[in-house]
């Protein structure tokens, strides 16, 4: 192997920051990741890596290899999307970020259709730990959903679809809070807190003519998860805002309801985010604008809300004096 091949490689060992996490993400074997890094050290002649059981990180020359490494992984990225338009045919290695709940309930069934279509690709759908890394550094393409203008990280943004929301609760929920006719009615209610808006009790809702208003809840639980999200508001524990893909069924069947069918939260942007830097190769292309049209045909699918089961009117006897006390 070439130099250039090396300096690569170790460039992927010290973004991952271990041999084992590298080993992992090239599938190169740690030996061989291990002795081609020594090869490179010896042919320069300087120390690249110092490498104690508790200590792994890049010397000083070492930082200034890497940096020069990810310019020259940058052109050999730009050759390989060359090399793609002129050939027009997806193929290689693709690898695809994205929140674990969007794609467990759509990004997946596309990604799968999408490699049975183009065997010549290599997907790799992960979902991020954490909070979003706008640096990406370590995906290809990264799929993001947004309820605010995203923050200016020097990436490159594409707008997929727009994600309508509802605002739901239990009908047992309902029963409590008795006949509602407008947002005042669920004011102060119990909520099911998110943490993509940062647990805030302020909920922006929106009705059909697009005049927004605020709604006030009072958390009683909170979750980063939509799933959990879902359930606990099945279990009636307050009013929750969930996509409609998510909840459409339990919608059908009664388990949710719609306390004020004319009103909405705010819906969420689903956008496509690559580094600037790197050019997308054309299976990157390909998979932007095909999920976009999948996903904007999954809304579609929804938009019309008739049969959808109303919160039920609830008996005023049952009206709590105080929204918040515990059922009796």
């Amino acid at each position: 192997m070439g130099t250039v091949d090396d300096v690569t490689l170790l460039l992927e060992v010290v973004e991952a920051g271990s041999l084992s996490a590298a080993s992992r993400k090239t599938g190169i074997p740690k030996s061989r990741l291990s002795r081609r890094i020594g090869d490179l050290e010896s042919r320069l002649g300087v120390h690249l890596i110092n490498r104690g059981p508790r200590n792994f990180a890049a010397t000083e020359i070492g930082l200034l290899v890497c940096e020069r490494g990810q310019k020259i992984r940058d052109e050999l990225d730009a050759i390989k999307a060359l090399a793609d338009d002129h050939s027009k045919r997806p193929s290689g290695s693709l690898r695809i970020s994205c929140p674990a709940v969007l794609s467990e309930i759509l990004v997946a069934e596309f990604a799968i259709r999408f490699t049975e279509t183009y065997p010549d690709v290599r997907l790799t759908l992960d979902h991020p730990k954490g909070t979003f890394d706008p640096k990406i550094d370590h995906c290809d393409l990264a799929i993001h959903p947004a309820r605010d203008d995203l923050v200016d990280s020097g990436l490159i943004r594409q707008k997929l679809a727009t994600t309508p929301y509802c605002l739901v609760a239990a009908p047992s929920f309902m029963q409590r809070i008795g006949a509602c006719s407008n947002l005042a009615d669920i004011d102060a209610c119990w909520g099911i807190g998110w943490a993509a808006d940062g647990f805030t009790p302020r909920w922006r809702i929106i009705d059909r003519d697009g005049e927004m208003a605020e709604l006030h809840v009072t958390l009683r639980f909170c979750a980063n998860n939509l799933n959990i999200i879902r359930q606990a508001a099945l279990r009636g524990l307050g009013l929750a805002r969930l996509p409609i893909t998510m909840c459409r069924a339990d919608l059908e069947n009664g388990s949710l309801v719609l306390p004020l069918p004319n009103l909405s939260p705010l819906p969420v942007t689903i956008y496509a985010l690559f580094p600037s830097r790197r050019a997308l190769t054309v299976a990157g292309r390909l998979f932007m604008s095909d999920l976009a049209r999948f996903l904007q045909e999954k809304w579609r699918q929804f938009d019309d809300l008739s049969g959808i089961a109303l919160a039920p009117p609830g008996n005023p006897k049952r009206l709590l004096p105080s929204r918040l006390s515990p059922p009796a």
